[in-house]
C-alpha cells in the first residue's frame, strides 16, 4: 500500500517546468491524503505547500551557474552531499510503502543521487521532462548546426560531435557526467521506471539505452488559458509565448511575420530579447505575464507559433493555447505540432526556417479555415494531455505498480527509528 512519496528535485520553487510539476504533484498528492516528503537541492525556502504534515528537507546548495567554476565542475558531476543526504534518508526513514520520484537533478543534485537510490530502484520513478537522462546536452540537438541530432548518445560519434551551445570543453564535461550517470545507475539493468511526458519521446529514450519496457508515458497536466473558445477567426495577431533564448526561435517567428506582413506579439523574456527587438523593432514585446493576463492578451490572437530549434517533447504553451481554441504552427520537431495537424487544429511547417514558417502563416489568411481549426482545437485537443486530477491519478497508479513490483523482490528489514536528516531542513 502506498504510504509516502518522496519527491526529489533541484529546487523548492517553480523556477522551470520540471520544478513546477514537482511542486504541483506535491500539492495534489497531499490533497489525496498521501504523505509527502520533498527533498530539494536548495535550502527549501519558498516551498509553497504550508502544512505541518509535509516534510521539506533542503541541502542548502545553489544552481551550478551560481557556483565558482571549480565547484561547478565537481558538484555538477558528483554532489557528494546530495548522495549522502539521500542515502541517510533511505537508511533511516524508508519503508516498503515509500516510492521515490526524481524530477530535475542536473542543476544541483547531480548524478550522485542515482547511486544513493540504488537500494530502492524498484520503487524509483524518474521523470524524463526532457532528454537529460540520455543526451549529454539534454536536448538531442546540435547547437552549432541548429539541427536535431540523430547520433546515439555516448557513442564515439557523440563524443566527437561539437554540439554544445557554449564550447567543446563543456560538451566533454557533459559527456563525462552522462557516462558517470550510466555507471551509478545502469538503467538497462535497473528496475526503476522512467516516466516520459509524451509517447513520441520513448523511442528517443530507448536510443539512449533505456529499455522500452521500463518507460511509462504520463502526459503532463494542462490548464488552458481560456475556458471559452477564443474566436481566432476574428483576430489578426500572431503570438509567441516563452523564454527569449536563441534555441526557442523567436527570431524565426519575427522574420516570418515580417514576410507575411502580420504583427507578432511576444509574451516572455530572456537573454535574447535586446538583440531580437533591435533586429525586429516592429515586434510588440509584452514581457512576462500571469496565466490570467495571457488569457486577456490572447483574446486578440489568430494563432500561436512555437518555432523552437530544439525538439519539444511536450510544449505546454501549445497545449494551453490549443485548449483555448487557438491553432498552433510549429516545426516537426515539436511533438504536439504533429498531433495538432492530425486533428486539424495545427500546421507543421515544411522546414525549420523563416520561409517555410511564413508559408504556414499565409495558410491562416482564410477566416473560414481558422474558425474550423479553432473549433477543432477547443473540442479535440484536451485529449492530448491530462488534467491535473487525471495526472495525479495516473501518478498514484504508477506508484502502486512500483510497489507491486517491489513485492516480487527481496526487501531488507527497515529500522523503526526515524532520526533527523543530515540536511539543513524544516518541516512545514
Amino acid at each position: 500500500m502506498l504510504e509516502r512519496v518522496v519527491i526529489i528535485n533541484d529546487e523548492a520553487v517553480a523556477s522551470g517546468g520540471a520544478a513546477a510539476l514537482a511542486l504541483l504533484s506535491a500539492r495534489l498528492l497531499h490533497e489525496a491524503s498521501i504523505q509527502i516528503t520533498y527533498l530539494t537541492g536548495d535550502n527549501g525556502a519558498g516551498f509553497p505547500l504550508q502544512d505541518d504534515n509535509v516534510e521539506v528537507a533542503g541541502l542548502g546548495s545553489q544552481p551550478l551557474l551560481k557556483l565558482p567554476v571549480y565547484k561547478r565542475i565537481v558538484n555538477g558531476a558528483y554532489n557528494k552531499a546530495a548522495h549522502e543526504a539521500i542515502k541517510h534518508y533511505i537508511e533511516h526513514k524508508d519503508t516498503p510503502g515509500t516510492v521515490y520520484h526524481v524530477h530535475a537533478w542536473a542543476q544541483i543534485l547531480s548524478p550522485s543521487i542515482f547511486s544513493a537510490l540504488k537500494p530502492v530502484h524498484s520503487r524509483l520513478v524518474i521523470s524524463a521532462h526532457d532528454f537529460t537522462l540520455v543526451c549529454p546536452n539534454g536536448s538531442y540537438a546540435n547547437f552549432n548546426t541548429n539541427s536535431v541530432c540523430s547520433l546515439t548518445p555516448l557513442s564515439a560519434q557523440c563524443l566527437g560531435s561539437n554540439c554544445d551551445k557554449r564550447r567543446y570543453a563543456d560538451k566533454l564535461w557533459r559527456f563525462s557526467r552522462s557516462w558517470l550517470r550510466t555507471r551509478l545507475l545502469d538503467m538497462s539493468k535497473s528496475q526503476c521506471t522512467i516516466a516520459s511526458i509524451h509517447p513520441m519521446m520513448n523511442a528517443w529514450l530507448e536510443r539512449g539505452g533505456i529499455p522500452i519496457e521500463r518507460i511509462r508515458t504520463v502526459l503532463n497536466p494542462v490548464k488552458p488559458f481560456a475556458h471559452r473558445r477564443i474566436a481566432a477567426e476574428n483576430n489578426s495577431d500572431i503570438f509567441f509565448i516563452g523564454r527569449l533564448e536563441f534555441e526557442k526561435g523567436a527570431d524565426i517567428a519575427a522574420e516570418a511575420a515580417r514576410i507575411v506582413g502580420r504583427r507578432l506579439r511576444i509574451v516572455g523574456d530572456g537573454a535574447f530579447r535586446q538583440e531580437l527587438l533591435q533586429r525586429y523593432p516592429e515586434v510588440i514585446w509584452e514581457g512576462w505575464k500571469t496565466h490570467e493576463e495571457i488569457n486577456e492578451l490572447l483574446q486578440g490572437a489568430r494563432f500561436v507559433v512555437m518555432p523552437s530549434r530544439l525538439p519539444e517533447p511536450f510544449g505546454l504553451v501549445a497545449h494551453e493555447s490549443l485548449q483555448s481554441g487557438l491553432p498552433v504552427i510549429a516545426f516537426k520537431s515539436a511533438f504536439i505540432a504533429n498531433e495538432a495537424q492530425d486533428l486539424g487544429c495545427g500546421i507543421v511547417a515544411e522546414a525549420s526556417d523563416a520561409e517555410s514558417l511564413a508559408a504556414a502563416f499565409a495558410e491562416m489568411d482564410s477566416d473560414d479555415r481558422v474558425k474550423s481549426m479553432s473549433i477543432a482545437a477547443f473540442a479535440l485537443s484536451p485529449g492530448l494531455a491530462n488534467t491535473p486530477q487525471s495526472w495525479r491519478d495516473e501518478l498514484i497508479e504508477l506508484y502502486n505498480e512500483c510497489l507491486i513490483s517491489e513485492k516480487q523482490l527481496d526487501v531488507r528489514p527497515m529500522p523503526g527509528s526515524t532520526p533527523e536528516l543530515r540536511l539543513s531542513h524544516r518541516s512545514i
